[in-house]
């Protein structure tokens, strides 16, 4: 602990790097340690609760996944779970499609984690479009959900 440290990452960093992280497999710690009271510095909560909110949405795209199929995309990172792929947007593309490689099966159904919203999409010539709204529904990451035909991987997750 150190009273004078207050050089704090924001939520949107961390939301951003639990992502990274999890897009490819691997498990975030945050080292937050109690004040000698044993409470919480109010930036800190702060920041922690700005995590929550977000995770209280978009849980299920981080929760038990494992590395998604869509890697090396500068504006998406991907997780997956069973038949589902779980499309994590940094960059929101304005002009509503948001556009990718080809998923390793046929996309059955698409839509917006936040709030359910069916997508429409198509995949063909390598390429998976899926229209998305003009804005992003989340302020930091937007999740999009893709079901898939078959599941994409066999074994567990995160």
């Amino acid at each position: 602990y150190n009273p004078n440290d207050k050089n704090f990452k924001t939520a949107p960093e961390l939301i951003r790097t639990l992502v990274e992280i999890a897009s490819r497999g691997g498990n975030f710690l945050l080292n937050v340690g109690p004040r000698p009271d044993g409470t919480i510095q109010p930036e800190v909560e702060q920041i922690l609760l700005s995590i929550g909110l977000w995770i209280k949405t978009n849980g299920s795209a981080i929760y038990d996944t494992v590395y998604g199929p869509i890697q090396g995309q500068s504006a998406v990172r991907s997780t997956a779970r069973g038949d589902r792929v779980f499309i994590h947007v940094f960059d929101w593309p304005q002009q509503g499609v948001l556009e990718m490689p080809t998923l390793p099966h046929m996309p059955v159904q698409a839509r917006l984690l936040k709030d359910g919203q069916p997508l429409k999409f198509r995949q063909e010539a390598g390429k998976l479009r899926i229209e998305v709204p003009r804005t992003a529904p989340e302020t930091t990451v937007s999740v999009v959900e893709v079901k898939l035909a078959r599941p994409v991987y066999v074994g567990g997750g995160n």
